[in-house]
C-alpha cells in the first residue's frame, strides 16, 4: 500500500513523517477501519519494525471487565521482550469520537502495560472511518 493510500486509512493526519507516524501508517494499513469489537496487539521490535506475529482478541466486551487488566498484562508480558514496545488497537464499528467505554479500554491497556519490561508505544482506535491515536 503506498503512502497516500495508507494515509487515507488513517484518521489523524500528522504534520510530518516521524517514526511514530510511519508506524501508525503501517498499523492503519493492516487494521484499515473498525468492523467488529476486537483488540489488536502489535509488537514493535528494537529496530522500530513490527514483528510478524500479530495477536488479535476477537469479541471483546464493550467495556473491560474486572479481569481485563490482569489478562492483558499476562498476554503482553508473555509477548514482549525487554527491548520491544507494544501498540494496542481497540477496534469497534462506531464513529471516530472515543466513547467512555473506549477510554475504559485505553485505561485498562495502560494499566496492564505499566511496569512491564517493554514500553507501551500507543493505544489506537479503529473506527468506521479509519484508525486514530487515542493520545
Amino acid at each position: 500500500m503506498d503512502d497516500k493510500t495508507s494515509r487515507a486509512h488513517r484518521a489523524d493526519q500528522g504534520t510530518g513523517d516521524s517514526p511514530d507516524d510511519e508506524l501508525l501508517d503501517e498499523i492503519a494499513a493492516l487494521v484499515q477501519h473498525g468492523i467488529v469489537p476486537r483488540l489488536w496487539i502489535f509488537i514493535v521490535g528494537a529496530d522500530g519494525s513490527l514483528r510478524r506475529d500479530l495477536q488479535q482478541i476477537d469479541g471483546i466486551p464493550v467495556s473491560p471487565d474486572a479481569h481485563a487488566v490482569l489478562a492483558l498484562r499476562g498476554i503482553i508480558g508473555f509477548l514482549l521482550e525487554e527491548d520491544e514496545a507494544v501498540v494496542c488497537v481497540i477496534e469497534r464499528p462506531a464513529g471516530a469520537e472515543p466513547s467512555p467505554d473506549d477510554w475504559a479500554w485505553h485505561d485498562a491497556i495502560v494499566a496492564a502495560a505499566r511496569g512491564l519490561p517493554g514500553a507501551l508505544r500507543g493505544v489506537l482506535l479503529a473506527h468506521r472511518a479509519g484508525v486514530a491515536s487515542m493520545g
